[in-house]
């Protein structure tokens, strides 16, 4: 992999930082994972070199046996992590990422902190190179890189990516055992200061390994070149921030966003790249997929739908931001991403039920009601002719009014709109029983006599009187053939707005019916016909023109309006119904 060649990322012109943009460019383009791992340590130390050797292409990196610090800055490569590996390791599109920093020692170069910042933010993995040995002095250049911690600001619930160090003595003539790093580490000193710089390297860094490489050209050189890169790859590990991959064009952000914060204000903010790759980076486009999503489902009905909430696709749609999100560390920033997604469904769902209410409110049934609004009363009598002539009723005048009442589609109280005068007036009787007079029958049907002697001969049928009968206005009435040819008084009358009475089928003749007292006490004042209170009254319709069915239906319905009609008189009744046996002639109407 000859041709592999890394390009700058992080540059200084005077004192200015700026992101060189091929270098940018090639960070921004990466796709799948991206194992960052940033070398830095001595200068003059053979870093450049190591970094070559570790995507296995010698002049990957420039460098050069000089004095004068060959790289300035941070220079950067990227390489597939299936084309490095010994042991197949390497998904689709993951790729190492490898930044050489400039030497933090070299009296030659310029220290710049804004490199170790770039360390200390960006590398999952920290390969620090000690120039042969592992001395004091090469912790202390590991402890001026992570001296940039006090540029990074932290707020409660934040902390900065986990990293591991990788610490290299390059060209190595001494002997070293694995543990050596921990024994440095290990040592205790009465200065606080030599103290204060191994706590923190073991805190910034919880997981360590120690490597050495011998002088280029010693018999174990490749080996030991090897194990390193065989450890690298082997442990590699994809950058996250909060539990989100950072992708190729985010991470190209958040450098930018660290260049920028320095320029500004000397400080770097881990929030704000947590907000850069959590948020805008991971939860926004979220919180955008679900949205269309939810406006896809949302379909807009095209009639009133009674049960629209059931189709409500909120509820899921959160809890598959939840279900998709619940690997992201920072609530802070997760709520606020649900609130936003929670905003926006809700707006969409708010123009479905405006359009469902539309529909609803569409009228799907009208009713036209009326009603009557008296104007004035008067009395007048129910006719001039008849049995009821000297009757006074209460009449009314109304105004007759309608209106239209409403009933929507979404169902609810109707809507009545306003009364309104249809132009006619209607004259109505208060005690409305008069209204419309029950049916009147007239024809012949045989009585069964009162006397006791005639009553012995009643199984001949010898006891029965023919009489002429009619029932009208309320009354029964009968009368003999000569009464009703001369216009006689009748032989009896039963008034039923005074006699309350009951009719029934005559049990022992299928023709015959029988007209009884309804009260206990028997009839009211039974002065228009012969027998006592108790009295009943047996006819036979077997000769008769109309039936016996027709004679009970007429007389039920006669006995059903007298009573009626008494109930509405009330006292009136007894100063304006008589008591007496008509003459045929009054039976006219």
């Amino acid at each position: 992999m000859s041709s592999l060649k890394a390009k700058p990322l992080l540059k200084f012109a005077g004192n200015a930082a700026s992101l060189a943009p091929e270098g940018l460019e090639l960070v921004r383009e990466l796709g799948g994972h991206i194992c960052p791992i940033i070398f830095v340590g001595d200068g003059r130390s053979g870093k450049s070199y190591l970094a070559s050797c570790l995507v296995d292409a010698e002049d990957a990196f420039v460098s050069s046996d000089s004095a004068e610090s060959v790289t300035e800055g941070i220079d950067v490569l990227a390489v597939p992590v299936s084309k490095i590996s010994d042991k197949g390791f390497g998904e689709q599109d993951e790729h190492l990422l490898v930044m050489d920093c400039e030497g933090g020692n070299n009296a030659m170069a310029a220290i710049r902190t804004l490199v170790n910042v770039f360390g200390l933010l960006l590398g999952s993995q920290v390969v620090f190179v000690a120039n042969g040995m592992a001395t004091e002095q090469a912790l202390q250049t590991l402890g001026m890189s992570l001296a940039a911690r006090s540029l990074v600001r932290l707020e409660e619930g934040t902390q900065l990516p986990t990293q591991e160090l990788v610490f290299v003595v390059n060209k190595n003539t001494l002997r070293y055992e694995g543990s050596a790093l921990e024994k440095i580490l290990e040592q205790k000193f009465d200065d606080p200061g030599r103290q204060e710089l191994r706590d923190t390297v073991r805190e910034c860094f919880p997981s360590r390994s120690f490597f050495t490489v011998p002088l280029m050209g010693m018999p174990s050189f490749s080996e030991s070149v090897r194990s390193v890169r065989e450890h690298l790859v082997e442990h590699r590990t994809q950058l996250q921030m909060g539990g989100v991959p950072v992708l190729g064009r985010q991470l190209a952000g958040v450098m930018e966003l660290i260049v920028a914060e320095v320029r500004k204000s000397e400080e770097i903010s881990v929030p704000s790249m947590n907000r850069y790759v959590i948020y805008e980076g991971f939860l926004l486009p979220l919180t955008t997929d679900l949205t269309q999503l939810g406006q896809s489902l949302m379909s807009e009905p095209t009639d009133y739908e009674p049960n629209l909430a059931e189709r409500n696709p909120i509820p899921s749609l959160l809890g598959r931001f939840d279900e998709s999100s619940a690997h992201i560390g920072h609530t802070g920033l997760k709520m606020e991403a649900r609130q936003l997604l929670e905003v926006k469904l809700r707006d969409l769902w708010h123009w479905v039920e405006v359009k469902n209410e539309a529909f609803g409110n569409e009228v799907c049934d009208t009713v036209q009601e009326g009603r009557e609004v008296e104007l004035s009363r008067s009395k007048s009598v129910v006719g001039v002719m008849g049995l009821l002539k000297e009757v006074v009723v209460t009449k009314q005048l109304c105004r007759e009014e309608g209106r239209t009442v409403l009933h929507r589609k979404k169902g609810g109280e109707p809507e009545c709109l306003p009364w309104k005068s249809l132009g006619t007036t209607v004259t109505r009787t208060l005690e409305w029983a008069f209204t419309d007079l029950p049916p009147s029958c007239r024809g012949f049907l045989r009585k069964a006599s009162p006397n006791g002697f005639r009553s012995m001969l009643r199984m001949m049928r010898w006891d029965q009187q023919p009489r002429i009968c009619v029932v009208q206005d309320g009354h029964f009435l009968w009368f003999d053939e000569e009464g009703a040819s001369s216009n006689g008084q009748a032989k009896g009358c039963i008034n039923f707005l005074i006699h309350k009475a009951s009719i029934e089928k005559d049990g022992r003749n299928p023709s015959g019916f029988i007209i009884s007292p309804a009260q206990p006490e028997g009839w009211q004042n039974p002065s228009s016909f012969t027998g006592n209170s108790f009295r009943s009254f047996t006819f036979d319709a077997s000769d008769s023109e109309i039936n016996c069915d027709a004679w009970i239906s007429a007389i039920a319905e006669n006995i059903h309006f007298a009573n009626l009609a008494a109930e509405q008189l009330g006292p009136e009744l007894f100063r304006q119904v008589r008591v007496y046996k008509p003459t045929f002639v009054e039976l006219e109407t």
